[in-house]
């Protein structure tokens, strides 16, 4: 993701934090040092789970996915506003735009989710935002006392936390976000693999149209063949990221379910038939 975002922003004074908990030592050395001889400005930040301590999750998450709640604390106070990506996401356009957008007053910058309100997890405001790609007013968040806040929410109710901090940050935030158009958060529904409508029938609006031929970010949201570092991905734009992680430290590192190689299916397909064979010789010969 921060290769492909400095390959279209290299006119952008950039300063990246990269937040980050158990990492092997050895990868995150690499990683550091490549990125401090690519980025103008770069900082490794540790988290610590310790103030999460508590919070709810499950299946493929771990407490890492609220570490969003951290980023009043964890930043440095001078910053006063964020441009939060996901790590599943690529970068493929310029964005100076976004982030020289007025918030407003508000406390973040966020795309709606697709087909979602509030009210369907239960929440009494509107629309519901997706947090995998956020303009943060950090002031805002610094005063808005969001981790106790959030941890008072997600304890009291765990049973509507299906996006554990999200679920959390739309509680605190409310109403207080700004929508900004779908090409900023690219996300699989608008590619048809979220199965949840009729992808030949459906109607998009315009901001969902330019989000599919034009997108910014990139967010490979979801399980499985969606992420773009699986072999058997299906999202019509996997090439970008497979382009971005060439120019990595690690552009040789198989893909997950990556398929074993032509020989050794052969082999594998002749090994078997000579054992089917040889059982069968023992029959006869029995």
């Amino acid at each position: 993701m921060l290769n492909s975002l400095l390959l279209h922003n290299k006119d952008s004074d950039l300063h990246v934090y990269l937040i980050y908990d158990n990492v092997d030592s050895e990868q995150l050395g690499l990683a550091a040092s490549h990125l401090h001889q690519v980025l103008p400005g770069f900082s490794l930040l540790q988290a610590s789970s310790k103030p999460l301590e508590g919070l709810p999750f499950d299946g493929h998450a771990t407490i890492a996915t609220y570490f969003r709640l951290l980023l009043p604390e964890i930043l440095p106070a001078a910053v006063d506003k964020v441009l939060f990506i996901d790590s599943d996401a690529i970068v493929s356009s310029d964005l100076s735009p976004l982030w020289h957008l007025p918030l407003q007053g508000r406390a973040l910058a966020a795309i709606a989710e697709h087909r979602v309100s509030c009210s369907d997890h239960g929440y009494a405001f509107g629309h519901y935002f997706n947090a995998g790609v956020m303009l943060v007013n950090l002031e805002k968040w610094r005063q808005s006392d969001l981790l106790r806040k959030g941890k008072v929410f997600a304890k009291n109710n765990p049973d509507r936390l299906r996006h554990w901090d999200q679920d959390v940050l739309n509680h605190v935030f409310e109403d207080d976000w700004l929508m900004i158009p779908d090409r900023w958060n690219a996300c699989p529904h608008l590619f048809g693999l979220t199965g949840e409508y009729d992808y030949d029938k459906y109607l998009f609006t315009e901001a969902e149209q330019e989000a599919i031929h034009n997108p910014a970010i990139i967010h490979y949201a979801g399980p499985g063949k969606i992420k773009p570092w699986n072999a058997l991905c299906i999202h019509p734009l996997k090439d970008r990221y497979l382009e971005a992680k060439a120019l990595t430290p690690w552009p040789e590192l198989p893909l997950d379910n990556m398929p074993p190689p032509a020989w050794i299916v052969r082999y594998q397909e002749w090994l078997f038939k000579t054992k089917c064979l040889l059982r069968e010789r023992l029959k006869l010969d029995s």
